[in-house]
């Protein structure tokens, strides 16, 4: 039972992007697990707009911190660069956090946000969603089992062209976004890469950011499974379309995993001859999907109401942010001969300094 005798967590949500109108807010509405007591934004137009879409009551407001007397536990869905200033004060004060991802921009704000949590026994958990894919958790145990034999290599790719899409823009910038596709595309792939390899470690990476974000990007990385090496490459682009998929090569086959297929993994034995579609056994029926965002919700509520730790804690979507880290670091120029070549013209053709 929660203080006041409440049997739902109340519930607020702070910042109100596309992904509030997309997921958390109807998520929470949804699910009988919490009261949605705090909307909170620094846009009055926007709040209002949810406001009236949803038929909520008076439970907006523009300064966050006129929520905290009103929760128990907050989504914070707000600018990366945000998430440990406004985390810190809400997991200071006890009240629990569900952040969007990425956790912070470096590995130093999430260590603050960790602390914070330890500092209250506040449940810090971090929206990785793709964890809750059945055909997460399967890929894990298929390749831990003999099916593919040792495993030789992996490569993931996810690209479209366009799908900046926050509605404030703060993707475009690296002090408001910690980094460009790598971040904003790529932190649920880093995630579920740790996850199922392990300790992973940057070989190389390059991209397009010539110091700004960048917005197309390849990395190289090493993992150690049972014992022995594993390589894969990662290539990430918001200006072309990719084949967005992970593919996982064995000795003995090929495991596939597209983009959305959130029920099931695809075996491509070794002579190739058959397909063949395996689905977890918890996977949901055909037609009948789950709102993965509810379901993390939910998760996210049972971790406070038990202190069971939630799907993914701070300790471990620090890792992925670590790991981005490590690549920008080792980040070279990505090869662009075709914009190589019309800088170089520009240059020629600028007028001289006298």
């Amino acid at each position: 039972m929660l203080p006041g005798g409440s049997a739902a967590v109340r519930l607020g949500i702070i910042g109100c992007g596309a992904i509030t109108g997309t997921a958390h807010l109807p998520a929470a509405l949804s699910s009988a697990d919490v009261e949605l007591t705090a909307l909170s934004d620094t846009n009055p137009a926007r709040l209002r707009y949810l406001q009236r879409q949803h038929g909520l009551g008076p439970i907006v407001c523009g300064d966050y911190r006129e929520a905290m007397r009103r929760v128990d536990a907050v989504i914070l869905a707000l600018p990366n660069h945000l998430h440990t200033p406004v985390g810190v004060e809400f997991l200071s004060r006890g009240i629990h956090v569900l952040s969007e991802k990425p956790l912070a921009t470096t590995r130093d704000e999430c260590e603050q946000l960790c602390h914070a949590a330890r500092s209250t026994r506040a449940v810090l958990a971090v929206g990785l969603v793709t964890r809750f894919f059945p055909s997460t958790e399967l890929t894990k145990r298929l390749i831990e089992c003999p099916l593919l034999g040792e495993l030789q290599s992996f490569d993931y790719e996810y690209g479209t062209a366009g799908g900046w899409a926050a509605l404030s823009g703060y993707t475009l910038a690296r002090s408001t976004s910690g980094g460009g596709v790598l971040v904003v595309s790529g932190s649920h792939f880093l995630d579920r890469m740790i996850y199922l390899f392990g300790d992973v470690e940057v070989i190389g990476h390059c991209d397009d950011s010539r110091g700004g974000v960048e917005a197309n990007s390849e990395t190289w990385f090493a993992a150690t499974v049972r014992g022995r090496s594993l390589q894969g490459r990662v290539r990430l682009s918001k200006t072309h379309q990719l084949g967005n998929r992970l593919r996982i090569v064995g000795e003995h086959g090929v495991l596939e995993v597209a983009e959305g297929q959130t029920r099931s993994v695809t075996h491509i034995p070794a002579d190739g001859a058959f397909r063949h579609e395996i689905t977890a056994l918890r996977a949901p029926p055909a037609g009948k999907e789950p709102n993965y965002f509810q379901l993390q919700l939910e998760d996210f509520v049972r971790a406070i109401l038990t202190g069971a730790p939630p799907m993914v804690d701070g300790e471990q979507g620090s890792k992925s942010v670590a790991l981005a880290e490590c690549c920008y670091r080792a980040a070279t120029p990505l090869h662009e001969p075709w914009s190589e070549a019309t800088l170089e013209r520009l240059s020629m053709a600028a007028p001289a300094r006298g």
